[in-house]
């Protein structure tokens, strides 16, 4: 049990490799994507795919398998890599709302297989894959063996866990390199942290807080804030995790004049994520929420082929309603994180938590974001391991979900 966490360097004190550990990690990561890829390939194949998803099935090596796996994002990403980045004026929707991280990475893998779909599917897949490898190795200085088992399955059957494992998504490659920047800083190298930081906030919005809890945990592992004047000059290496973003918004404003057009394109009609009161406060969520017994209701005996929507509207704010009651529940684990893990982390955590919930209308989303607050699988596992009935019910309620809501979305359902 870990009361408070170990301020001193843990370089000096770190684990011993764990093999087997590392096995299990491995082992649970390809057993969960055996059954995601069965679910997504026979959901596309053998269930009808929603009416409203507006591109037709793509062809590619493998698409008879995979195809599943790119919607929504994924073709943005796609023609990110094709065409590059465009921006075609106020009020449209466009390429530059997306962070380049994730489709340069993706650019570089296209050179090897020739296919820009196929590179998605493939670095998710990797991404998916060091990130559970990466977590074990964080979990292993904190939880004992029984625990960290369980802090791992608890994030490869999170209900948005999906995006771990082919989704042509950014969200597994900014886990991987959050995993490996606090790695790296708890390893003693402050300046590769910093550095492996910056491609963090160069692949996610959600950055800048990877870019806050490096600092937070830094000045944590010296003795907290009274000892500032302890740190070291190498220690202020963590800073360069700004630069992934700096140099994102910099390039933005010498090529279109606004450094942060890829907050601004946000609001575009379609996306409808602008700045505001009604963002903030959750309008459109609240209002959601009141019309949804109606929907339900239409739902069962209304809704046909030619008349989808009272089951499209049902199914979406499901699906928020789901987001918006993890992000409560990743609230109460804070302290949690707090207590057993330390402020460092739960200071990266709420920062996690705060830039997902601010800056969606209706909790849209907040369900893979949250994948990036790893810190919070460690915090539900401490709460599990000692309730076996309590575990079993979570883990079987997950898995459930994460068939369901990968069914969902290989059929093009809008989900997250």
């Amino acid at each position: 049990m870990v009361n408070q966490v170990d301020t001193t360097d843990r370089a000096a004190t770190a684990p011993p490799p764990d093999d087997t550990g590392v096995r299990f990690a491995v082992g649970a990561y390809l057993a969960v994507a055996v059954v995601l890829v069965a679910t997504v390939a026979l959901s596309e194949h053998l269930l009808e795919r929603w009416t409203g998803y507006p591109i037709a099935r793509l062809h590619f090596p493998g698409s008879w398998l995979l195809e599943g796996w790119v919607r929504y994002d994924g073709n943005w990403y796609r023609d990110i890599v094709s065409n590059g980045y465009r921006y075609n004026g106020v009020g449209s929707q466009a390429n530059v709302a997306y962070f380049p991280g994730y489709p340069v990475a993706m650019w570089v893998v296209t050179q090897v297989v020739r296919n820009a779909a196929v590179a998605g599917i493939a670095l998710t897949f990797a991404s998916g894959l060091a990130s559970v490898v990466l977590f074990h190795r964080w979990c292993r200085s904190r939880l004992d063996p029984a625990t960290m088992r369980l802090a791992i399955m608890v994030m490869l059957v999170y209900p948005f866990a999906w995006y771990l494992f082919g989704t042509v998504y950014a969200d597994a490659l900014f886990l991987a390199f959050a995993l490996g920047a606090f790695l790296l800083l708890e390893a003693g190298h402050p300046v590769l942290a910093g550095l492996v930081g910056a491609l963090a906030t160069l692949t996610r919005p959600l950055g800048v807080a990877v870019a806050i809890g490096l600092v937070l945990v830094t000045i944590e592992r010296n003795g907290g804030f009274v000892k500032l004047r302890s740190l070291k000059r190498r220690d202020y290496g963590v800073l360069l995790s700004v630069l992934g973003m700096v140099g994102w918004s910099a390039y933005q404003w010498i090529r279109w004049g606004n450094p942060l057009l890829f907050s601004d394109i946000e609001g575009a009609p379609g996306w409808d994520q602008a700045r505001g009161q009604r963002t903030w406060f959750k309008v459109t969520f609240l209002q959601r929420m009141h019309r949804l017994p109606g929907w339900l209701g239409d739902s069962i005996g209304h809704t046909t082929v030619h008349s989808p929507r009272p089951w499209t509207e049902s199914t979406y704010s499901l699906s928020v309603l789901l987001q918006a009651l993890i992000l409560l529940g990743s609230l109460l684990l804070v302290r949690v994180v707090w207590r057993r893990i330390g402020w460092g982390y739960a200071g990266y955590v709420l920062g996690i938590i705060a830039v997902a919930a601010i800056g969606t209308k209706d909790f849209f989303s907040v369900g893979r974001y949250l994948l990036g607050a790893f810190p919070l699988f460690a915090a539900v596992a401490l709460v599990l391991i000692d309730r076996p009935r309590a575990r079993i019910a979570v883990l079987a309620t997950s898995a459930a979900l994460l068939v369901l809501l990968a069914s969902g979305y290989a059929r093009g359902y809008y989900l997250a």
